[in-house]
């Protein structure tokens, strides 16, 4: 195929190495590539640059495709969905390479070089020491040919080196505007290491021209890279594809997010119970806007509104606190069925089995009572461990609390009574009940919390828990009313 084919829709890029589980900041250049091909009826390619052999792993490999999926990014083409670009795993593109290697050599744009490591180095700090700036000085570009020959037969190991043009070399960004640089600062570099594996600068071009990828939207840890990818783009004689380099992750302190900052993968968030939903939200609006005050993304109203032109420069710092905001905003938008269905598997994680156990509406009511708290998914398994306790069981500060009401009978005999004998409620029959509870206590000279502190220790034996209109629900009036009762018994055996 012709790399120089006219493409009139975009075909974008996410190359990730399977070194690692998926980071944060790759996670966004991602989504960044996806926003741009579904907002444009483009392609999506997923490659994988899988050459280091010795950190690449399967394990890794599914952590970034699960991760990628959990998120709601899909592809068009790929290692696991194949397409007419392929193969998709650089591992397996080596011939391809090879060829490309020897077309730059046989044109001149490329030379072999001899040198070995500890005579590049040796060179180096000779020049160091001298006070000169360091690039390859050439010396193997112009070699004898009897002196080639001689190394060539002996099978002396080499690289091949880039013969970089004389002149500027102009990166095209759309963010950036055009970065020139001088190729006079720019060393002949190592497409072909002395394995014979490509470089990474030789397989990247080579990827973007045959898969016919039309924008490279990447970190600007990059830009640097693509003055080089330029000068290989123009020697092979391929049409170069448009760049935006947009700011790297940055942490709270302003250096690059890592793992001194927290949590820096995708699939930590997942464990920890963040919304994908709520981490794309965030992770978007990190050098980009809409271009007014709207904070709350879906995936596809992302895709609607993403545009190239609303990306920023500017610095993104992951900010905890706005990541936290944001999910509990996208976990307010949940049914309590939506919410429960995702709150199960962290029950499930810490053994929770008398949740488990409880039948669907209650399992349902009990996670809505705690919603309001939940910042993660996680948050709601302690909290709803209250609807499991047994009745008349008293935590200790929940029994030094009963101890100290002065009025402790008074206030418990009027909650019996305005609870009476009805074996359900609903929200509205239930708020009718409070209600009734702090006219009682009114009714009294009491200030309401005489009657429904004592209220809430003795259902649930605990002095934190859920509204007590969720209590009353969940239990219903006579239900609460045997708890007060057991409540009242475990007191009277201890004496008080």
């Amino acid at each position: 195929m012709s790399p120089a084919r006219e493409i009139s829709k975009p075909r974008v890029r996410f190359a990730p190495s399977p070194t690692g589980r998926l980071h944060l900041g790759s996670a966004r250049t991602a989504l960044f590539n996806w926003l741009v091909a579904r907002g444009s009826d483009g392609t999506m390619i997923l490659r994988l640059e899988d050459t280091d052999k010795e950190r690449s792993s399967p394990e890794f490999e599914h952590d970034i495709l699960g991760s990628l999926h959990w998120m709601g990014i899909d592809w068009d083409e790929g290692p696991d969905v194949g397409g007419d670009h392929g193969p998709y795993r650089q591992s397996e593109r080596m011939g391809m390479y090879g060829e490309y290697a020897r077309q730059l050599l046989g044109q001149g744009k490329a030379y072999r070089c001899y040198c070995t490591s500890e005579e590049l180095d040796a060179r180096k700090k000779a020049a160091i020491a001298d006070g000169r700036a360091w690039r390859y000085d050439r010396r193997c570009l112009e070699l004898p040919e009897n002196e080639r020959g001689r190394l060539e037969s002996e099978g002396v190991p080499y690289t091949v080196r880039f013969k970089v043009p004389a002149g500027t070399v102009t990166v095209e960004d759309m963010l950036r505007g055009d970065v020139n640089v001088d190729a006079s600062e720019i060393d002949d570099f190592i497409i072909v290491r002395s394995d014979g594996s490509a470089g990474f600068h030789l397989a990247v071009v080579i990827d973007d021209m045959t898969m016919e990828v039309t924008h490279v939207i990447r970190g600007d840890d990059h830009l640097t890279n693509a003055v080089r990818h330029v000068l290989l783009f123009e020697a092979l004689g391929a049409r170069t594809p448009k760049f935006l380099h947009h700011s790297l992750l940055m942490g709270p302190d302003g250096s690059k997010l890592s793992k001194r900052h927290g949590s820096t993968s995708v699939s930590d968030y997942r464990e920890k119970g963040y919304l994908h939903e709520a981490l794309a939200n965030y992770l978007a609006l990190l050098s980009w806007s809409p271009g007014d005050d709207r904070e709350i993304f879906l995936l596809p109203e992302l895709v609607k509104e993403f545009s190239i032109a609303g990306v920023s420069a500017s610095k993104a710092i992951f900010d905890f606190d706005k990541l936290n905001w944001l999910n509990r905003k996208h976990m307010r938008r949940l049914s309590a069925s939506e919410l429960t269905d995702l709150v199960v598997p962290f029950l499930e994680r810490e053994g929770r089995d008398a949740q488990l156990a409880l039948p669907r509406e209650k399992l349902e009511l009990a996670v809505e009572s705690v919603r309001n708290g939940m910042e993660v998914l996680g948050d709601a398994v302690e909290p709803t461990d209250v609807f499991v306790r047994p009745a008349g069981e008293l935590d200790d500060k929940a029994r030094a609390e009963l101890r100290k009401s002065a009025e402790l009978d008074d206030a418990l005999a009027m909650c019996a009574e305005v609870l009476g004998a009805g074996p359900s409620a609903d929200m509205e029959s239930a708020e009718r009940m409070v209600a009734a509870l702090r006219e009682g206590a009114k009714g009294k000279g009491w200030g309401a919390k005489k009657v429904l502190w004592p209220f809430r220790l003795a259902v649930t034996g605990l002095t934190v828990g859920p509204d007590l209109v969720y209590l009353i629900i969940f239990w219903g009036p006579a239900g609460c009313a045997e708890r007060i009762d057991a409540t009242r018994a475990t007191m009277e055996a201890s004496g008080v």
